[in-house]
């Protein structure tokens, strides 16, 4: 499977007039997987404002390690725009041919789109302590952050913190996503329910989100004109500039900083990390004392320390936007003709219905343009590498005071020939819309989908075969007879198939769609796995439990004993059931 991840920050400064604040830290984009020559995909990131207006497209080419970054990004537009997104292209590269002279040569092909999640768009960063109940505005633990260090404001003088080599360091060129682990709270603060803010005063670990290399606990502190602010405890804010500071076992102090090691200077404390680092303008993070300023006022002592801008670190919050999607083929050798996007989206958690083993689901965008017939087809669902799966397809009906006609799906043939009593209530059935060219085409916004999934054997027989066959191909059929010798019921010679073994236990199968016309296929973010709901259930347990329990009150297990005893009797299928994940 190929998967692309784009890592930015959440929330973004305008830029006025003629200035630009580029985006900050640049959006970067990794591709994993070998699918379609993608290495030698061009791809380019454009702003997109509230009303669809794209502007400032950037091209950035992929390195050696399939990652690329956008570092001349920047917002404008009216002061009334609270929000804008990222919009991705990958682009295959126009054919070579000889252009006039002067003229711009051709463009490529877009194949597949991405967007971002709205990103916030703040005129400044926040002096004031942000509230807490402005939970948007401040820094969450637990979550993922980046923190870059500027001289002066000035953008050519920015390191951003990120992991080479092993080692926490400062770079130019690249930079890392942390999560923000928090170890101690001040004075012991109880945490309160729902996403926890960090606060000024707490102890953190910062944990790289790709490697896993932690820091050593240190203090997050708030910095304004140059001082470190020791009493503020309220939330971090956005974009605000603080300061990681250690406490030494003697109490004096030192902050991480973004300066160059300077061998012999005094207090200045190299992290023991051998090796030579693998990026240009990239140095390993040192800590480095402040100026203690001591100061007596009306009669009360204060002491203050005062760090220059290597020492401060502006911090915030990093959002993602993924999507994978694979050759169900196999072939992995040209570009689709149609392009991969708009992906199919699951607007709920898919749910299982066991009295007639079927999975119910609302997709957008489950509808393609086939080139070959030039209609809407619906895609193909697989689970693992069963299928595809028969399915009923229902539209949902738009909202109207007076109508229930649902827009024309052209389908030369039936989706589904079996009955209809299943669909929901408020739906129309997609697949008794007969086809004929006065209609005007047009896709659903999103699709009512009824899948029958395969039988209780068939999907552990293939959670047994880890769901991918030998060939590395992600598609297969099985048999007929196949599917004879794995249906529930006694085998042909009277015996009863083996029970389940419990090597599937915590293994699922992912839920699939393919497009049947050139084999691309998405994974829906849900798998489906198969459990047991008597054989979870320890019958010594309780009866401990009944046993001691303060009321006297005791729990009959003997019917839960019989359940397991036929589960086991019967084919090991007793008690078994499909779970979506």
């Amino acid at each position: 499977m190929t998967t692309v991840i784009c890592l930015h920050a959440a929330v973004a400064q305008k830029s006025y007039g003629s200035e630009k604040r580029f985006l900050c830290p640049p959006p970067v984009v990794h591709i994993e997987g070998p699918v379609w020559h993608m290495r030698s995909q061009q791809l380019a990131m454009s702003v997109v404002s509230e009303n669809g207006e794209r502007s400032f497209e950037q091209k950035a080419p992929l390195d050696n390690t399939m990652t690329a970054s956008f570092k001349f990004l920047h917002v404008t537009g009216t002061a009334k725009a609270k929000s804008f997104q990222l919009s991705l292209d990958i682009v295959e590269p126009p054919p070579a041919h000889p252009t006039a002279e002067g003229g711009d040569p051709p463009g490529g092909r877009v194949w597949a789109a991405f967007d971002s999640a709205p990103v916030t768009i703040i005129s400044k960063p926040s002096k004031k302590t942000a509230k807490t109940r402005n939970i948007s505005s401040c820094i969450l633990a637990g979550g993922p952050v980046s923190l870059f260090n500027r001289i002066n404001s000035q953008t050519v003088r920015t390191k951003y913190m990120t992991i080479d080599h092993a080692q926490l360091c400062a770079s130019n060129v690249a930079w890392s996503a942390f999560n923000v682990n928090v170890v101690q709270r001040p004075n012991d603060a109880p945490p309160m329910g729902g996403p926890q803010p960090v606060t000024y005063g707490c102890e953190i670990i910062l944990s790289d989100v790709q490697s896993g290399i932690s820091t050593s606990p240190l203090v997050i502190r708030k910095v304004d004109k140059g001082r470190v602010s020791a009493e503020d405890g309220g939330p971090v804010s956005q974009m605000q500039k603080i300061a990681l500071q250690r406490v030494n076992p003697d109490g004096s102090r030192h902050y991480l900083s973004a300066a160059g090691p300077i061998p012999g200077t005094p207090g200045v404390v190299a992290p023991p990390a051998p090796g030579m680092s693998s990026q240009a303008g990239t140095h390993p993070l040192i800590f480095q004392s402040p100026r203690v300023r001591d100061e007596t006022k009306d009669g009360v002592r204060t002491i203050t320390d005062e760090v220059d801008d290597y020492l401060c670190w502006t911090i915030v919050g990093i959002s993602k936007f993924q999507y994978t999607f694979f050759d169900a083929f196999g072939q992995n050798n040209s570009i689709p003709e149609v392009p991969i996007t708009p992906f199919p989206t699951l607007f709920t958690s898919p749910v299982y219905r066991p009295a007639n083993n079927t999975v119910e689901m609302t997709v957008s965008n489950f509808f393609y343009d086939d080139p070959k017939s030039g209609t809407q087809t619906p895609l193909a669902v697989y689970l693992g590498n069963i299928g595809p799966l028969r399915q009923r397809v229902y539209q949902a009906t738009p909202p109207g005071p007076l109508t229930s006609i649902s827009p024309f799906i052209p389908n030369p043939t039936p989706i589904d020939t079996g009955s209809h009593e299943n669909a929901s209530i408020g739906a129309t059935s997609v697949s008794s819309v007969l086809a004929s060219p006065r209609y005007v085409q047009s896709a659903p916004l999103h699709t009512i989908v009824i899948v029958e999934m395969p039988s209780l054997m068939d999907v552990i027989k293939a959670l047994e075969e880890d769901a991918i066959p030998p060939n590395g191909n992600i598609l297969g059929q099985t048999s007929s007879s196949e599917n004879e010798a794995s249906t529930s019921g006694p085998h042909l010679d009277g015996n009863p198939p083996l029970p389940p073994p419990p090597s599937i236990t915590g293994r699922s199968l992912p839920l699939l769609f393919i497009r049947a016309s050139d084999g691309v296929g998405y994974h829906s973010g849900r798998t489906i796995a198969c459990e047991n709901v008597f054989q979870t259930m320890d019958l010594g347990t309780m009866a401990a439990a009944s046993a001691s329990s303060p009321s006297g009150t005791s729990i009959d297990t003997s019917w839960l004993a019989a359940a397991q005893a036929a589960a086991a009797v019967d084919g090991g299928l007793h008690g078994w059931t499909l779970r979506v994940i």
